[in-house]
């Protein structure tokens, strides 16, 4: 064999033992991107993504393009982005509804642990706890002890069967061992109407349509069901303050890629997304959608969605919700 080709086949050896990184990795993103939404177009999730979509458009300098996968609640887009090839070029805007609470009462054709590889949660909101006007109590202690003297004769509206409303006031009822009935609507605005009518007698719901209420004195704010007050509405106590420590009930939307997302895409999202949620007008925006910036690390996320899952799971299993 002669010098040449010899030095070839070295060279070659050598290049293929040599660790190589993917080129997706060096200049992600290559086209625009894919923002899975699993609902409808309409505010919350819908909402929260093309914000988020149009300012990261902006700094990547690709389009971000918002696919709205409704149906099955949520499990149709999200299992789309699970088996979406990973480079980052596909990504789920997730809620605490459809990978944390539907698979505790209902099969779904995903893994949210394994099928998800975590980028951050955008940001995170409460449920507010809320009474008719008529109803004899002002705060949660007067609300447990009128609820703990008329077992079973207070109820509750909810947007239907497994809703974060629903899980809100199961964790309410089991924490206050208290009986509220259950009263489920095909919708939150119908659980909302039936509320402000007086034909019962609480709930629990996002804030943006319960504070215009609450402040037109159509509705009363018991509490919000957050670790501490909000920003959009510090007038309103939480329920740890009533003596609830560590209650906490609410929506979160964040984002996530297939399992196999490498680091190095995973850490350019990460920067950039975490950014975008502190811009000024962004956190304006997001407090009209009831949520304000959290930005967590993807361990921290990742970790989060381990122990929420395991605790819709338990109220799920102790209520007996069942997907409708």
């Amino acid at each position: 064999m002669t010098l040449m080709p010899r030095l070839t086949l070295v060279i070659f050896a050598i290049a293929i033992t040599l660790p190589c990184k993917p080129a997706n990795a060096q200049s992600y993103p290559q086209r625009p991107l894919q923002f899975v939404v699993a609902t409808a177009p309409s505010g919350g999730t819908d909402a929260v993504g093309r914000l988020i979509a149009q300012k990261l458009a902006e700094a990547f300098g690709q389009n971000v393009v918002v696919d709205n996968r409704p149906g099955a609640s949520g499990s149709i887009g999200s299992a789309l982005v699970a088996k979406a090839a990973p480079d980052g070029h596909t990504l789920l805007v997730a809620n605490v509804g459809h990978v944390a609470m539907n698979p505790a009462i209902a099969r779904v054709p995903f893994d949210t642990l394994r099928d998800f590889t975590p980028v951050t949660m955008l940001a995170s909101g409460p449920l507010i706890l809320l009474a008719h006007p008529s109803v004899p109590a002002k705060s949660v202690r007067e609300l447990v002890a009128l609820a703990k003297s008329k077992p079973g004769k207070l109820n509750y509206s909810t947007g239907g069967s497994g809703t974060t409303s629903h899980f809100g006031m199961e964790l309410f009822k089991s924490v206050t061992a208290t009986d509220i009935v259950h009263s489920p609507f095909k919708g939150i605005a119908p659980a909302t109407i039936s509320l402000i009518a007086g034909e019962v007698d609480v709930m629990m719901n996002t804030t943006p349509p319960a504070l215009p209420q609450v402040r037109a004195g159509r509705l009363r704010a018991i509490a919000m069901a957050s670790l501490k007050r909000t920003t959009f509405a510090p007038e309103v106590p939480t329920l740890v303050e009533a003596g609830l420590p560590g209650f906490e009930a609410g929506v979160w939307y964040g984002i996530m890629g297939p399992a196999g997302l490498s680091a190095d895409i995973v850490t350019r999202l990460h920067q950039e997304l975490t950014r975008i949620v502190r811009l000024p007008e962004v956190r304006e925006r997001l407090a009209v959608e009831g949520v304000e910036p959290v930005g967590n690390t993807p361990a921290e996320f990742a970790a989060y969605l381990k122990t929420e899952m395991a605790r819709y799971a338990a109220i799920a299993q102790k209520a007996r919700i069942r997907a409708e």
